[in-house]
């Protein structure tokens, strides 16, 4: 552990890994993990847990959603780029530690009842309508994430053995003081030093150069010239908007609805109710007597144990007392006068005294007044029963062969096309040349499966889109003699680059070897180095403020005194050479409440990192068998081959 917090606190690229691996963390919790031999779980095994395969095509799905994911934050986001990053490996790892979990509950007795998977699923706020569980929403959603219900279910089991599992191992974790002490010292630690640019713009000009350089620096380039998989795509939007007229309630539907729900406007009487219930039918007719023979009722509950808020009920009406107990205690308590208690009244819970301290009269709202309110109550409810009754209609009609267009023009909505796009809305012409498109829906498009034909996926906000995938066009490599101009020219650049790093390099090597920089760029034409004194907590303080430390000051944290490192420019435009000339040990009786503060901090990685732990002891207890050649080829063919 005191290798990761380390880490943690003086490498931002390894804070910038972190990032990465919560986010695969996030992308993968909502996994289905189907039993093994659940139907679509096909191909090669990539590993086996406890028994259990996780196989290629269970991986495969995980991963598209993932990145299907990732993309609702950065639309550019490929299958290459998931992989590259390491996402693939960290899905596996999700999936194998879900999958041991799951065998080792399963040895062990854990039950996940229907009923508790039933809760957890009327709880998800997408899938209320105004703030109730909506049927119609959830088979939305499960086609929209091309989720069986099956699939979900066994995700929620799982996710709950999880949390059974887990929880008490999380929280119970301590740190002591001392041990977060040296860490609160090391973010108050001073570093002194001096940050030299070397720009490619200040190297000279590389030449002119020849076929063979540009083919060869075109090979050894290949993803730069390498066009990523676009889609083009029909669709057709719709909304409530166009749903208005028809949502629109009638005047005896509001006079209807005014007329039925008196209570709502004032319409019925009201009474403040107090009530003390008892078991014993004995002690109820004693506490009546008391009450009837002079003795406060509230002061007669207290000797049974009743607080007042415990026997305060508020304004109560027929209806609701009806509903929330029974009808013989609404029949008593619309009896009583003020200051009278009734005699006791038998009910499910035992009986009942009741007490009433003020009567309310029934006095409605005129219909004038509200009826204003109906109407855009009933037309809110009603317009949200025809979008989703359009939503299903349409969804119905795809699936069973309708076209797109046929369907859009029962609708009324214009069907538009798209030409292909990348993921990130670039569009090449016939010369290669680039421009941008703004086109909300590609982050649809791209999650869409071609196979699966046109679908209705959801826009948010009550807006909806037929969408169909005409085409997909897989990565392709553009031929160096078509594009010789674009290929010389970064050609060029990479050339004053490398000239910049072997400047970089040697300045670097003759300032750590005693030299200062003056003497070390004396004789060239370069910008001044910029002096600076950093504290490692006030650049701590900028990253959770959200604030982008450049990277020359986090390599000043990393390097050692008296040495000079060279870290590149962003964009390309150059290098630097950073040299630490001091460092000022952190006194901790400075601040000592950052101590505490650290502490927390430990407490919480230490949690994390018990739970981790835990994870990969029951891995080691049920058994995992990793093909890690399998892995690798089914990432190839997720990363798409490039078209020679």
């Amino acid at each position: 552990m005191f290798k990761v917090l380390r880490k943690s606190i003086t490498s931002w690229v390894g804070i910038l890994l972190l990032a990465l691996a919560l986010g695969a963390l996030v992308f993968t919790l909502f996994q289905p993990s189907g039993p093994a031999g659940a139907p679509g779980a096909t191909g090669p095994v990539l590993a086996t847990v406890g028994g259990k395969a996780i196989t290629e095509s269970e991986y495969m799905r995980t991963i598209d959603r993932a990145v299907a994911r990732e993309r609702e934050r950065a639309p550019q986001m490929t299958n290459p780029d998931f992989i590259a990053a390491g996402g693939g490996e960290m899905v596996l790892q999700q999936m194998i530690g879900a999958k041991a979990i799951d065998s080792f509950g399963e040895a062990n007795g854990m039950v996940i009842s229907r009923k508790m998977v039933d809760g957890e699923i009327a709880s998800i706020p997408a899938l209320q309508v105004n703030g109730k569980f909506d049927d119609a929403t959830f088979r939305r959603l499960l086609q929209n994430q091309r989720v069986t219900e099956a699939e979900l279910r066994e995700s929620i089991a799982s996710d709950l053995k999880r949390r059974q599992l887990l929880q008490p191992i999380v929280s119970s974790s301590s740190v002591p003081r001392g041990m977060a002490e040296p860490f609160a010292a090391l973010l108050l630690e001073v570093r002194r030093g001096a940050i030299l640019p070397i720009p490619s713009i200040a190297m000279p000009e590389p030449g002119t150069p020849s076929d063979a350089q540009l083919q060869k620096f075109h090979d050894e380039n290949r993803k730069a010239y390498t066009l990523p998989e676009r889609r083009s795509f029909r669709f057709a939007e719709f909304d409530s908007a166009s749903l208005l007229a028809k949502a629109k309630p009638t005047a005896a539907d509001v006079r209807k609805y005014y007329d039925s729900h008196p209570e709502e406007f004032g319409g019925l009487e009201s009474r403040h109710v107090r009530q003390v219930v008892l078991r014993d039918e004995a002690k109820a007719k004693a506490l009546v007597a008391a009450v009837r023979g002079g003795k406060p009722f509230a002061e007669a509950a207290a000797a049974e144990g009743f607080a007042a808020s415990d026997t305060d009920l508020g304004p109560q009406t027929v209806e609701g007392l009806k509903t929330s107990i029974n009808d013989n205690v609404a029949k008593a308590v619309f009896a009583l006068k003020p200051g009278a208690v009734s005699d006791p009244v038998q009910s499910s819970l035992g009986w009942h005294v009741l007490d009433v301290t003020r009567i309310v009269p029934a006095a409605p709202l005129p219909f004038a007044v509200a009826s204003a309110g109906i109407e855009k109550k009933l037309a809110d409810e009603k317009l949200a029963d025809l979008l989703s009754q359009t939503v299903a209609s349409a969804e119905d009609r795809l699936s069973g062969g309708e076209s797109l267009a046929d369907v859009a023009r029962s609708l009324g909505i214009a069907v538009q096309t798209s030409p292909a796009l990348t993921a990130d809305g670039r569009l090449f012409d016939a010369d290669f040349r680039v421009s941008r498109i703004e086109q909300p829906l590609l982050p649809k498009a791209f999650d869409a499966d071609q196979s699966e034909g046109p679908q209705v996926v959801d826009l948010g906000n009550n807006r909806y889109a037929l969408l169909e995938v005409v085409d997909v066009i897989a990565p392709e490599l553009v031929p160096m003699a078509k594009i010789r101009s674009d290929v010389a020219t970064a050609w060029a650049i990479k050339a004053r680059s490398d000239a910049a790093k072997a400047e970089a390099d040697r300045i670097a090597a003759a300032v750590s070897k005693g030299q200062s920089l003056a003497e070390a760029t004396a004789g060239k034409r370069l910008p001044p180095a910029q002096q600076l004194a950093i504290r490692r907590l006030e650049l701590t303080q900028m990253a959770q403020q959200g604030q982008q430390v450049p990277p020359p000051v986090v390599m000043l944290l990393n390097t050692p005194k008296g040495q000079a490192r060279v870290i590149p420019a962003p964009g390309g435009q150059g290098w630097f050479v950073v040299k630490v000339d001091a460092v000022e040990p952190g006194d901790i009786a400075q601040a000592p409440q950052l101590v505490d503060a650290v502490r927390r901090s430990l407490v919480a990685e230490a949690g994390n990192e018990m739970g981790e732990t835990f994870v990969r002891a029951i891995e080691r207890e049920v058994g995992v068998v990793r093909k890690p050649e399998q892995l690798k080829a089914v990432n190839r063919r997720l990363t798409g081959a490039i078209v020679e």
